[in-house]
């Protein structure tokens, strides 16, 4: 299933289903995403299969003897491959976000301490990054669920300030964002309401035309202009290291497509564009927007920054190929909307979108799975 070549982590090198299942104890083992610093360490978020329970883990490769050494301190909640060097956490166990486990055994208590609303049923796992963050979609009595992300890799506090900055210098325009309810910093959550309407992916699917993606383009041109100043920057030089490490990482993990991916790079060095910095969400996925009537919403919105509008055009543009690939729009629909969005774009667009290519392709570097290349080959020629 994936085999690095990597001299400070020689488990990488012949992973096989057979060695995941006897370091998993599970009957069968998917790899959802891997991480990978080369020489340094590899994580892999899993999804395990026993019987009828499926759970989701990770696995921890790092150089040296890390590993064993935190799978003694963990002795209840970790295992450990002497063959591999592996070491293996069930969810909700994650020796780098204890709070995970906490949250969920004491959720009664927190989630009314975090919404004002009572739990209404057990917290949904939505998504888990391994070491970094995981997010719940929270029933509550008598109200809209909440979203609750508790977080590794950034604070809770300036999340929660810079989320009223934004509804503040949002009101009255044609955009907003879903609102922080709240945080507890004993656990690293923050906990959001719910957007109302539909994500755009899914509008587009259902939809007979494409003016919910005018609608969202018009939204997304209201936040530019709006008096957003993020301490965070995404302009030329951080979009550049980002293709240059996503090139990296599919040189690493996937050789083959390693040509592809650094001409690409190669091309971004000679041009990078000179501009004036503006608010941009800087994630721009479909499901990152929603549509209800008039309104739009924007959800994840920790990563909103001072970066290149283009590059919101340009995700938005990759994701919308991406989920044709995937089966979730049609040709006809990805086709006219990416043309759509090319027309609104402006003169960084074509920088902006050879970012997003190997930004793109790095995602299926990251989930190895025998067609992992040519996926990766056919992003970057459609937006090459």
């Amino acid at each position: 299933m994936l085999g690095i070549k990597d001299a400070h982590l020689p488990g990488l090198a012949d992973l096989t289903q057979a060695r995941l299942r006897v370091i998993t104890g599970a009957d069968a083992v998917d790899i959802l995403r891997l991480r990978y610093r080369v020489g340094k360490r590899a994580i892999l978020h899993i999804e395990t299969h026993t019987g009828v329970t499926r759970n989701e883990g990770s696995l921890w490769f790092f150089s040296g003897d890390k590993a064993g050494r935190v799978a003694r301190r963990n002795k209840k909640s970790a295992r450990f491959d002497p063959q591999t060097q592996a070491l293996f956490e069930a969810f909700p166990d994650d020796h780098r976000m204890p709070q995970i486990r906490t949250f969920l055994d004491g959720f009664a208590v927190i989630i009314p301490d975090l919404t004002g609303h009572e739990a209404n049923g057990r917290p949904q796992l939505l998504r888990y990054r391994p070491g970094l963050s995981c997010t719940f979609r929270c029933p509550l009595q008598d109200h809209p669920p909440a979203f609750v992300k508790l977080v590794n890799d950034d604070d809770p506090t300036r999340l929660s300030a810079s989320n009223r900055v934004m509804q503040l210098a949002l009101a009255g325009s044609g955009i907003s964002v879903a609102g922080a309810l709240g945080v507890d910093l004993r656990i690293g959550a923050i906990v959001y309401e719910a957007a109302t309407g539909n994500p755009l992916d899914t509008a587009l699917a259902q939809a007979s035309n494409l003016s919910e993606l005018t609608q969202a383009i018009s939204g997304l041109r209201s936040f530019w202009d709006a008096p957003i100043r993020s301490e965070r920057q995404m302009g030329p030089d951080q979009l550049l290291m980002r293709a240059q490490e996503s090139a990296e990482f599919i040189t690493a993990t996937a050789p083959a497509c390693a040509g592809a991916a650094t001409d690409i790079v190669a091309k971004l060095e000679k041009g990078v564009p000179i501009c004036a910095l503006r608010p941009i969400h800087g994630d721009m996925k479909l499901e990152h927007l929603f549509l209800d009537g008039p309104r739009v919403t924007l959800i994840d919105t920790e990563s909103v920054s001072m970066g290149l509008p283009d590059y919101d055009l340009a995700q938005l543009y990759g994701r919308l190929w991406q989920a044709e690939f995937d089966g979730h729009l049609s040709r006809q629909v990805a086709g006219e909307g990416s043309a759509m969005v090319r027309a609104a774009a402006g003169p960084q667009f074509d920088w902006c979108l050879g970012v997003v290519a190997v930004r793109l392709a790095k995602y299926y570097a990251q989930r190895p799975t025998p067609g992992m290349a040519r996926s990766i080959m056919a992003i970057l020629e459609r937006l090459r």
